[in-house]
C-alpha cells in the first residue's frame, strides 16, 4: 500500500531527528507529572501508532530507491565475480617477484659483507705494516741515538741532537702505542706489545739516565758555588721533560727529579728527629726551614725558572708536584707528631714558622713576595700534598687547649689548679696600666688581649678567638652583676641595721667597691673597642677562614666595624646592671642627704614663729649640707669622669625631687594652718600690704593673694615662706651652677609655683 505524502510531511520527516529513547525517564518524567499506568499506556500506544505512520510514509517516500538498491545489489556481485581472478592473478605475480627481489637483496648484502671483511682485514693488514714500520723506526732511532750519545763528548750540540733523536722515538712510540691498543688480540699485535715493552725500556732508561745525569751534574754545580748553569743546559732539561710529556710519563721526570735532587736534602734535614717532632724546640724547625729555603733559593727555584723559559707553566708545576711535594712528605713522615699541639707555645712557633717558610717558598717561585696572611698560597692551594699538610695541623685541638687556659685563669670559681699564666702581679700590672679597679675587670680585660696576642692568635682560627672574646665578656657581665647584687644586698641589710644610717667604715668600703666595679664595667666597653682597632691589621677579609684553604686577599674594614657593633652589643646587659647599681647609689645618697629634711624645715619654722625675728635674707646653713654625701663619694671618683656624671645626674635629680615635695609640704601645712585659724576666728585676717583681700585655701603653698615680691615679709607665715623660698632656690642654684647638672621636674614647677615668694 502506498499513500503520497506532501513536500511539507517530507521535510518534517527529513528534520526529525529522534534520540535514542530512554524508558526510564519517560516512565519517571511521567510519574513526576502525576500520571498513573494507564495514562501511561495510553500515551505509549499512541507513540507507537505515530511511529508506525513515519515509518510508512518513509517506506512510500524512498519505494524506488529500495527497488533500485536491490538490483544494484545483484549487479555488484557479477562486477565482483569478474574481477576475482585478475586480482588472484596478480597478486600471485607480485609474491613471485618479492621472493625474487629478496633473494636478490640476500646476495647483494653478502657481497657488501665480504667486501667490508676484506677491507677490515686490508686496513687490520695494514695497521700491522705500520705498526712494524713504526717500531723498526723506534728502534732504528733509539739506536741512532745511542750511537750520538757515545760520539756526544759532552758538547750542548751533539746533546741536542741525541735528545731530537729520542723526542722522535718518543712520537714515533706514541703512535705504535695508539696502533697495539686499536690492533686487538691478534698473534702479530701481542707480540708487536711485547717488542714495543722492550722499546719503551729502552726509551725510559735513555731518558731517565740522561735527566739523572743532567740533574746530579746541576746539584754538583750549585753546591760547589759555581754560576748558574746556562740557557743551553736548561734548554736540554727542559727538552728531556718535554719528551717525558710525550710519551705521557712526566709523574716519572717529576719523581726522578724529586729522587736525585730534592730527597737527599729533605731526608738529611728532617731525618733523625727524636719523639717523631713532639715538642720540637721552634729554634731547632726553624732551622731545618731554612736550611730547606736556603737549598730552594740556591737549587730550586733557578731550576724552574730555567727551565719555564724554555718550557712555559712549567715553574708552578716543579714547585707544587716536586720541590713541595718531597718537602712536605718529608715532614709528614718524620715529624709526624709536631702537628699535635701537646705544647700549645711551640706549636704555635712552629705553625708560624710553617706559614712564614710556605711564604717564602712561594715567593721564591712566583718570583716575588706576596704578603699571605696563613698558610696558603696561591700557587699550592690546588695541590693535594699541600691540602694534606695543612689539615694536619690540629688547630681545633690547640683552639680548645688555649680556651681552657684562658677560662681557668680568669675564672676563680675554678679550684682545680692555679693558674700560671695569670698571677697577681699580671693582674696588677693590667689594673695598672689600663686603670682598671677590680681584679675581675684586669682578669676579663687580660684575657681578651691574650686571645689577640702574637703568640697565642692563629688567623685560621680568627672566628673562634672572636667568639671566645664574646664568651670572655659574658663571663664578666654575669660576676660583675653577681658581685654588684652581692654588694647591694649587703648594703641594703647594713643600712636595715643601722637604722638607715649608712655611716660606718664598713658602708664605705661596701661603696667604693660598687663604684669600682660601676667604673670598670663602663670602662670595659671603651678599652675592647679600642683593642679592636689595634688588631684590626690581623683580621681576615671574612671571620670564616679555619676551614677555607685560600687566604684573603684584602683585609676588610668592614668586619672590624662588625665587631665593634657586636662587643657594644655584648657590653649592653653590662651597661644596663651599671647605671642600675649607679641608682641604687644615687638613691642611697639622696635618701642619707634627705633624711633629715623635714625636721630642718620644721626648724626653720620654729626659728621665726613668734619670736619676732627679722624676715631671712640668705638661704639656711643645711642647704649646702645637702650635697656632703655627694661631695664624698666624688672625692672617690675624681678620675672617673663619666661615672661621677652619671652618678651626679642622678643625685641632683633625687635632692631637687625631695627639696620640692618636702618644701611644698611645709607651704602647705603654713596654708592649712592659717585657713584653720580663719575659720576659727570668723574674722578677716589683716590685710597683707597693699593686698585688701586674701582667699585662704588649705593646700595652696601659695594662697592666691599672697605676693611678696618687692617687699619684705612682717608676718611670721611670710617670713618662713621666705625662708623656704630662700633655701629652695639657693638648691637649684648649686645644681645648676656648681654641680653643672639638672634638677628635677617638680622642682621646676615649684620654682614657677612659689615665684610670688621671693625677693
Amino acid at each position: 500500500m502506498r499513500t503520497d505524502v506532501s513536500p511539507q510531511q517530507l521535510q518534517q520527516l527529513q528534520q526529525s531527528q529522534r534520540p535514542a529513547f530512554d524508558l526510564a525517564r519517560f516512565a519517571e518524567t511521567r510519574l513526576e507529572e502525576g500520571k498513573d499506568l494507564d495514562d501511561l499506556h495510553a500515551e505509549l500506544s499512541q507513540q507507537l501508532r505515530q511511529v508506525r505512520r513515519e515509518l510508512h510514509s518513509l517506506i512510500d517516500l524512498r519505494y524506488e530507491d529500495f527497488l533500485g538498491l536491490s538490483s544494484s545489489v545483484a549487479r555488484i556481485d557479477t562486477t565482483i565475480s569478474d574481477i576475482r581472478q585478475p586480482l588472484a592473478d596478480l597478486s600471485g605475480r607480485i609474491s613471485e617477484v618479492h621472493a625474487e627481489l629478496a633473494s636478490k637483496l640476500e646476495q647483494v648484502d653478502a657481497r657488501i659483507a665480504h667486501r667490508q671483511a676484506v677491507r677490515d682485514k686490508k686496513h687490520t693488514l695494514q695497521l700491522f705494516i705500520d705498526l712494524s714500520q713504526l717500531l723498526d723506526r723506534v728502534s732504528a732511532v733509539l739506536n741512532e741515538a745511542e750511537q750520538q750519545l757515545l760520539l756526544a763528548a759532552d758538547s750542548v750540540g751533539a746533546l741536542a741532537d741525541y735528545l731530537k733523536s729520542l723526542e722522535r722515538a718518543a712520537g714515533e712510540f706514541s703512535q705504535a702505542r695508539y696502533f697495539i691498543e686499536k690492533g686487538g688480540a691478534y698473534p702479530f699485535v701481542v707480540q708487536a706489545a711485547e717488542r714495543m715493552q722492550a722499546q719503551e725500556e729502552r726509551l725510559h732508561t735513555a731518558l731517565d739516565a740522561f735527566l739523572a745525569t743532567r740533574i746530579d751534574e746541576y746539584a754538583k754545580a750549585q753546591r760547589s758555588g759555581r754560576p748558574e748553569a746556562d740557557s743551553a743546559q736548561m734548554g736540554l732539561l727542559a727538552q728531556c721533560l718535554r719528551t717525558y710529556t710525550t710519551v705521557g710519563e712526566y709523574e716519572r721526570a717529576e719523581a726522578l727529579i724529586r729522587e736525585r735532587l730534592v730527597r737527599p736534602v729533605v731526608t738529611e734535614t728532617f731525618g733523625g728527629q727524636a719523639g717523631k717532632g713532639m715538642g720540637l724546640e721552634p729554634a731547632i724547625f726553624s732551622s731545618m726551614l731554612d736550611h730547606v729555603l736556603d737549598f730552594i733559593r740556591r737549587v730550586g727555584a733557578p731550576l724552574a725558572h730555567g727551565i719555564d723559559a724554555h718550557l712555559p707553566s712549567c715553574a708552578a708545576t716543579l714547585e707544587a708536584r716536586v720541590f713541595w711535594r718531597e718537602i712536605s712528605s718529608a715532614i709528614l713522615s718524620a715529624l709526624p707528631l709536631l702537628f699535635v699541639p701537646g705544647m700549645p707555645d711551640r706549636f704555635h712557633k712552629n705553625y708560624q714558622s710553617a706559614c712564614e717558610f710556605v711564604r717564602q717558598f712561594s715567593a721564591l717561585f712566583s718570583g716575588a713576595a706576596t704578603a699571605r696572611g696563613y698558610l696558603c698560597p696561591d700557587l699550592l692551594a690546588s695541590d693535594e700534598s699541600y691540602i694534606e699538610f695543612h689539615r694536619k695541623w690540629q688547630l681545633s685541638a690547640y683552639f680548645s687547649i688555649r680556651k681552657k687556659q684562658l677560662t681557668d685563669a680568669i675564672d676563680l670559681a675554678n679550684k682545680q689548679s692555679e693558674p700560671a699564666v695569670l698571677d697577681q702581679a699580671a693582674v696588677d700590672a693590667v689594673m695598672a696600666e689600663l686603670g682598671l679597679s677590680t681584679q675581675l675587670g684586669a682578669r676579663a680585660m687580660w684575657a681578651i688581649r691574650r686571645c689577640w696576642a702574637a703568640d697565642v692568635y692563629l688567623e685560621p682560627l680568627a672566628s673562634r678567638f672572636w667568639q671566645l672574646t664574646i664568651q670572655i665578656v659574658s663571663w664578666y657581665h654575669h660576676s660583675a652583676s653577681d658581685a654588684l647584687r652581692l654588694l647591694i644586698r649587703s648594703r641594703n641589710s647594713s643600712s636595715a641595721g643601722a637604722n638607715g644610717s649608712p655611716t660606718t667604715t664598713e658602708e664605705s668600703a661596701t661603696v667604693d667597691q660598687l663604684l669600682a666595679h660601676i667604673h670598670d664595667m663602663l670602662a670595659l666597653k671603651k678599652l675592647c673597642v679600642d683593642h679592636i682597632d689595634r688588631i684590626q691589621p690581623l683580621l681576615p677579609a671574612s671571620p670564616k677562614t679555619s676551614d677555607a684553604p685560600l687566604p684573603p686577599s684584602t683585609r676588610s674594614t668592614a668586619l672590624a666595624a662588625s665587631l665593634r657593633d657586636a662587643i657594644s652589643q655584648a657590653f649592653a646587659p653590662s651597661e644596663d646592671a651599671a647605671t642600675g647599681a649607679i641608682d641604687h647609689i644615687s638613691t642611697t645618697i639622696v635618701a642619707a642627704s634627705c633624711a633629715n629634711l623635714a625636721s630642718q624645715l620644721r626648724r626653720t619654722t620654729s626659728q621665726f614663729r613668734h619670736t619676732n625675728r627679722a624676715a631671712p635674707k640668705s638661704p639656711s646653713a643645711f642647704v649646702s649640707k645637702l650635697f656632703g654625701e655627694l661631695s664624698a663619694v666624688e672625692l672617690k671618683l675624681s678620675s672617673q669622669q663619666h661615672t661621677l656624671a652619671l652618678l651626679r645626674a642622678g643625685v641632683c635629680l633625687g635632692i631637687s625631687r625631695e627639696v620640692a615635695k618636702v618644701s611644698a609640704d611645709a607651704l602647705s601645712t603654713i596654708s592649712k594652718t592659717e585657713a584653720s585659724l580663719h575659720r576659727l576666728r570668723k574674722t578677716n585676717r589683716p590685710p597683707y600690704h597693699q593686698a585688701s583681700h586674701v582667699d585662704h585655701s588649705d593646700d595652696l603653698p601659695v594662697p592666691p593673694g599672697v605676693d611678696l615680691r618687692g617687699s619684705t615679709p612682717v608676718s611670721d607665715n611670710d617670713k618662713i615662706r621666705r625662708q623656704i623660698w630662700l633655701d629652695v632656690i639657693e638648691t637649684g642654684r648649686i645644681i645648676t651652677e656648681s654641680l653643672n647638672s639638672a634638677t628635677h621636674e617638680d622642682y621646676a614647677r615649684l620654682v614657677q609655683l612659689i615665684a610670688p615668694l621671693g625677693t
